[in-house]
C-alpha cells in the first residue's frame, strides 16, 4: 500500500521518474547499482533492514545518492538518526503529495527536507536547554558568531537577523558561513541539529 501510494504521488509531477520499487532494505543497493538513480526514498521501519541501517550502506558507496526517510513514528531519536546516517530528508508519511513531491526536487537540488512538526520541536526542545559557552568556545565561535547562532535557531531569516544586530545582510551571511565551517555542517537545519545536540545556545 505504501508502494503504491507513494507511486501514485511521485505520478503527478512532470519530472520524476520511478525506475525501481523494494520491499525491504536489503534489496535498495541492488536496485540502486542497477539503475543509478538521482535519489531514493525509504521507509524507517521495513524488513531485514532499516530504512536508516540502509541508508548508511548505501551513503559509504554512493556518497553522492540523495536519500529521503518517510517514517510514520514523530519521534526525534529518529530524525536525529536519520541526519547523522546522511539522509537528505526526514518526511512524516502523512506529508500532502504535493509537499512530497516539492521535497523530493528540494533534496535532489541538494537541500536538507524535514517535516514541519519534527522541525518545529526540534527547535523548541533545544532552545529549552542550557547553553554550554564552554562548548561554543572549544569550535571557535566569536561573539558575534554566537548572537547570529541564537538568532538563526530561534527561525530568524538573514534579513531579521540583520535588523536586530543593525549589522548588513551580507555580514550576517558572513557570520552563518563561518559557523557552518566551524561546525563541520553543510546546512542551516544541520546548524540547529549540531546546536541541538551540544546546547550551544539558550
Amino acid at each position: 500500500m505504501v508502494l503504491t501510494t507513494l507511486q501514485s504521488y511521485v505520478a503527478t509531477a512532470d519530472d520524476i521518474d520511478v525506475v525501481g520499487t523494494a520491499e525491504d532494505g536489503s534489496q535498495v543497493r541492488d536496485l540502486v547499482r542497477t539503475h543509478d538513480p538521482d535519489l531514493v526514498i525509504m521507509d524507517i521501519q521495513m524488513p531485514t533492514m532499516t530504512g536508516i541501517e540502509a541508508t548508511v550502506q548505501l551513503r559509504k558507496e554512493f556518497p553522492n545518492l540523495r536519500i529521503v526517510l518517510l517514517t510514520t513514528f514523530d519521534e526525534d531519536e529518529f530524525l536525529l538518526e536519520a541526519l547523522d546516517a546522511g539522509a537528505a530528508g526526514f518526511l512524516l508519511k502523512n506529508t500532502s503529495p504535493q509537499d512530497l513531491v516539492q521535497s523530493i526536487r528540494r533534496a535532489h537540488s541538494g537541500n536538507r527536507v524535514v517535516s514541519p512538526g519534527p522541525t518545529d520541536r526540534l527547535i523548541d526542545n533545544y532552545l529549552l536547554r542550557t547553553p554550554s559557552s564552554s562548548e561554543a568556545s572549544d569550535i571557535g565561535l566569536s561573539s558575534r558568531e554566537h548572537e547570529v547562532l541564537e538568532l538563526l535557531c530561534r527561525g530568524r531569516s538573514n534579513g531579521q537577523i540583520a535588523e536586530e544586530l543593525f549589522v548588513a545582510e551580507t555580514t550576517v551571511k558572513t557570520h552563518v558561513s563561518s559557523i557552518m565551517r566551524k561546525m563541520g555542517v553543510g546546512s542551516r537545519l544541520e546548524i540547529v541539529v549540531y546546536a541541538y545536540e551540544r546546547r550551544l545556545v539558550r
